[in-house]
């Protein structure tokens, strides 16, 4: 007999729930609130507007929210209050959930308009923080802790003996020292496992980073106490902003970051470079490395290891726009502080290869509107020539441009000042291509039109080239027979000096040659910062360590060929310095210290 509802028995259907499987409908059928509410997300700083002007809102937020995915007016949700003004703030939802993360990531922090910015969060993680209990049901006003003065960053200016200090890293400790002049250096700090890697002032002196497992340290101070924690882990390499507003960090692991994490976000995730605002010591915007060009593995199938090209975001004069290289692509410009992409679109330039920032703002005649320039240069591509540019930002407008032929490799250097920016030029010498020839092609960028003068008398390789600080003359070295690759034995090199010459009124002269000397074995130069002395020395070397002292404003009678040139060259003195490997002028130009490490002979 079938079972009816009359004659069913007591243990008839009594199963527990526990005892049944509803795996099978909870997957199928079950509602997941993440899941369901994933393609919203909350817009806030709105303007607020009466109920009459809400739809003129609505569909002038529409354009910006349609910029990063699709969505339409009946899903836009805005809610007024008691007296029918809007509250300021709307839910929107998005035709997927890749889209409610992408307005997250490239609205939030956006202008609406000159007095509103947005602020853009995904309504899942409102609901995630809330659960995890980091949001509390109960309001607590903030507590504000009291004033405490800190101390000056800069007290060292304060020194009535006009010294600099210096740091040194020796075997496990790292020192702080005052210089003086005829005794030995004042020990101000000592401290045992300071860093773990390596330690690296800041541009003006503000700061001490040290490198750690766990991030970035900045110290300062009488004290030396820390300033901020900048917590990239594994952190190999830092770059300061030139005004130490920003700080660039890279891994070479990708970041991974704890779901708890007090600083770093989901969006720092797997990226290798952060962008960080120095003064708050919070992340700006995160990046991944790029996949470096050229080939993966040797001809015997070994892995090639590639350089990776530091800085890779390089920075305006005035720290208002920072930019990223996309090796012969494109150039991307960001706007600081809000780290947005200038135009919300990268710059094409075909075949780029390098690009400099002017390191000061730049004057050029008849512009009077605001601008920065960087200078990029691209090769030959097919039928094309090399070419060299001169480009504004924020126009983006490309002001001067030079083709070049023949070439097989370029450097650009810019003077202190902006005044020029001289771009090195390398050339096959011979059909065999066995060795170099190099001219100079240099802009001169605040006169009109921007004037280029090329200096190609050089027969050989220039292998090294640097302006002078602050002025208008510049010092190269050459290589006769200079190889493409480098030899254990160092080759002879000339050492040559440029100046402008004479001319009557303010305008400045041709570059003409000074003088040269030969049968060198120098390779690299270092001006004072503040100008006029040179050292021309030889790094690296196990045969030659000689550290040559020029003075370009020497005080003394002047040769009669070198009446018409705007320096007088006296050669100083020579010192030696066995195995030297660095250089480094104090930040007044009265002192040079050479070190020798044997990590980098090794």
């Amino acid at each position: 007999m079938s079972p009816s509802f009359d004659n069913l028995t007591e243990d008839y259907g009594s199963e527990s729930e526990e005892e049944l499987d509803f795996s099978d409908l909870r997957q199928n059928y079950e509602v997941r609130m993440e899941e369901g509410l994933d393609t919203f997300v909350i817009i806030d700083g709105l303007p607020k507007v009466p109920q009459e002007s809400k739809q003129k809102l609505v569909k002038f937020l529409l354009k910006k929210l349609n910029s990063v995915g699709k969505t339409k007016e009946d899903a836009i949700f805005m809610p007024l209050g008691e007296n029918n003004i809007s509250e300021g703030f709307a839910f929107v939802e998005y035709a997927t959930p890749k889209q409610a993360v992408e307005a997250t990531k490239k609205l939030h922090g956006t202008p609406l308009d000159k007095k509103h910015t947005l602020a853009v969060n995904k309504l899942t993680d409102i609901d995630r923080y809330g659960r995890e209990g980091r949001v509390d049901d109960e309001y607590h006003p903030p507590r504000l802790d009291e004033f405490t003065e800190r101390e000056h960053l800069r007290w060292w200016l304060g020194d009535p003996n006009g010294r600099d200090q210096f740091a040194m890293h020796r075997a496990e400790s790292v020192g702080v020292f005052w210089n003086k002049k005829k005794d030995n250096p004042e020990m101000i700090i000592d401290r045992h496992s300071w860093t773990e890697m390596f330690v690296q002032w800041s541009p003006l002196g503000t700061y001490l980073a040290t490198m750690h497992a766990r991030g970035v340290q900045l110290w300062g101070g009488p004290t030396w106490q820390r300033i901020h924690r900048i917590p990239h882990p594994v952190c190999n390499l830092i770059d300061f902003s030139p005004g130490e507003k920003y700080l660039t960090t890279w891994s070479f692991k990708p970041i991974e970051v704890a779901e708890d994490d007090p600083v770093l976000s989901m969006d720092e995730d797997g990226k290798n470079y952060i962008i960080w605002d120095v003064a708050t010591g919070k992340p700006l915007r995160s990046f991944q490395t790029h996949d470096l060009p050229g080939p993966t593995e040797d001809e015997n199938g070994q892995p090639v290891k590639k350089k990776i090209p530091w800085p890779a975001f390089k920075w305006s004069a005035d720290e208002k726009y920072v930019a990223r290289m996309l090796d012969g692509q494109s150039i991307s410009v960001y706007e600081l502080p809000k780290m947005v992409l200038l135009d919300k679109t990268s710059i094409k330039i075909e075949g780029i290869r390098d690009f400099e920032w002017s390191p000061a703002t730049p004057q050029r005649e008849g512009v009077k509107s605001y601008e920065q320039l960087f200078c990029f240069w691209t090769p030959e591509i097919g039928s094309n020539p090399a070419k060299v540019g001169l480009m504004s930002i924020p126009s983006k407008e490309v002001v001067r441009t030079r083709n070049l032929f023949s070439v097989i490799d370029a450097k650009l250097h810019w003077q202190s000042q902006a005044n020029y920016v001289c771009v090195k030029v390398d050339r096959h010498s011979s059909k065999s291509k066995k060795s170099l020839a190099t001219n100079l092609e240099i802009f001169r960028v605040r006169e009109k039109g921007v004037p280029v003068e090329v200096v190609d008398l050089i027969k050989d390789t220039v292998i090294n080239f640097a302006w002078e600080p602050r002025g208008d003359r510049f010092v190269l070295i050459t290589a006769a027979e200079a190889p493409l690759v480098p030899t254990a034995v160092p080759p002879k090199t000339s050492v040559s000096f440029f100046c402008p010459e004479k001319t009557k009124g303010a305008s400045v002269g041709n570059f003409k040659h000074i003088r040269t000397i030969d049968r060198k074995n120098s390779n690299t130069i270092y001006w004072s910062p503040k100008g006029r002395f040179v050292v021309v020395a030889t790094l690296l070397s196990q045969q030659s360590s000689d550290l040559d002292f020029w003075d370009l404003d020497y005080e003394g009678e002047k040769p009669e060929a070198e009446k018409d040139l705007t320096a007088n060259l006296q050669h100083m003195n020579t010192a030696d310095h066995y195995g030297v490997t660095e250089i480094e002028w104090d930040p007044t130009g009265r002192y040079v210290a050479s070190s020798a490490s044997v990590w980098k002979h090794a």
